[in-house]
């Protein structure tokens, strides 16, 4: 992605990163709302976790193809230059980088966190093979990006990672009944063969 990675760029990432928590707490229906708000009960804990690992995973996935989808936009030189390696164009680079950042922002609302992680991992999945084939050099960087969006569209196809449902707010109550509420079944054998 880029040659360095100097203080100036983690530092707009870390800026975007704010950026994008504070937006998405305030976006009703998001794992980062709901958890301002949550209620306690035994076996939220764990949940919350993968609520709280998704989201940070979302908004990290966002920041990066911000900063990468918008140095591809304004013509960073060694986006040019990998768009050159490549050999196709430079319409290619604007391309990518449209995508990206449209991408990165549809990450940031929830319900289309889904359709934006399978979009940008399809395109994670292009640049793995033109990495390989056209580029001749190891992609560490796409693999890692598709392994985060592939993440992202299982948990939210899953369902397992919703930041709210009903066992936070009652206790279920147990399964089996007391004995006092059960009803005695009549006996129905004959009396003969009772004895």
């Amino acid at each position: 992605m880029f040659a360095e990675i100097g203080l100036t760029q983690l530092l707009l990432l870390v800026a975007l990163l704010i950026t994008l928590y504070r937006i998405r707490t305030r976006i009703p229906g998001s794992g980062l709302h709901a958890w301002r708000e949550r209620h306690t009960s035994r076996n939220a804990e764990r949940r919350w976790n993968r609520v709280l690992l998704l989201e940070l995973t979302e908004l990290v996935l966002a920041a990066v193809f911000l900063l990468v989808g918008g140095a591809k936009l304004i013509g960073r030189p060694d986006m040019i230059a990998l768009f050159r390696d490549i050999g196709v164009g430079q319409w290619l680079r604007y391309l990518t980088g449209i995508v990206e950042v449209t991408g990165a922002a549809l990450l940031v609302v929830p319900l289309l966190t889904r359709a934006s992680a399978l979009l940008l991992a399809g395109l994670m999945i292009v640049a793995t093979l033109i990495e390989l084939f056209v580029l001749h050099r190891p992609p560490f960087a796409a693999l890692g990006c598709l392994t985060g969006h592939a993440y992202v569209a299982w948990a939210r196809a899953s369902g397992h990672h919703r930041p709210s449902s009903n066992n936070d707010r009652i206790t279920r109550l147990p399964t089996s009944r007391p004995r006092w509420l059960e009803r005695r079944r009549p006996d129905r054998r004959s009396a003969r063969e009772r004895r």
